[in-house]
């Protein structure tokens, strides 16, 4: 019996030995541990900024309502001060530079075009060049308005090699 009791605590004292070398020699333990920490850390800090970004824009939305509510309120203070200290002849003035008396809502509203209408088409690309002065690099540069004008090439974009320009057969 003495051979098996030192048996047993030889392999009780190599099974607690090597338990603390592998715990001690095991870094992804201690890091699994701290990767949960600092993500418990960054989820507070998350939740911590949602809630500030919360309760500032809700207080933003009151702020805005007071201001709604403080400019009708000087909007109607105003509107009574005109009634009661203003003609008939510029109340009825004051009426037509309404805004919501300018809109008239039995007109549609149409969506901007794209073409010009009386083309039928899509806008050419000199389309109402003839009516301003230019002004740029590749603008008309005659002296006087009765001189005719010589307009400047834009450069030659060399990347174009199958160009069917004069100078096509000259070296590059």
């Amino acid at each position: 019996m003495d051979m098996l009791t030192t048996h047993l605590l030889s392999f009780l004292a190599g099974l607690v030995a090597g338990a603390g070398v592998l715990y001690w020699l095991l870094p992804a333990r201690r890091q699994g541990s701290q990767l949960i920490r600092e993500r418990d850390e960054a989820r507070n800090a998350l939740n911590h900024y949602r809630d500030q970004v919360d309760r500032h824009f809700l207080e933003t939305a009151d702020l805005v309502n007071d201001l709604t509510q403080s400019y009708r309120a000087v909007h109607q203070h105003l509107s009574q001060g005109a009634h009661g200290l203003c003609s008939e002849a510029g109340r009825r003035k004051a009426a037509a530079k309404n805004l919501d008396a300018a809109f008239e809502p039995d007109t549609p509203a149409s969506q901007p075009l794209d073409y010009a209408p009386k083309a039928q088409g899509t806008l050419s690309e000199d389309f109402g060049l003839g009516k301003k002065k230019a002004d740029g690099p590749y603008s008309p540069v005659g002296r006087d308005e009765d001189e005719p004008a010589a307009v400047v090439a834009p450069p030659r974009d060399y990347a174009d090699v199958g160009s069917d320009d004069d100078d096509s057969d000259k070296p590059r």
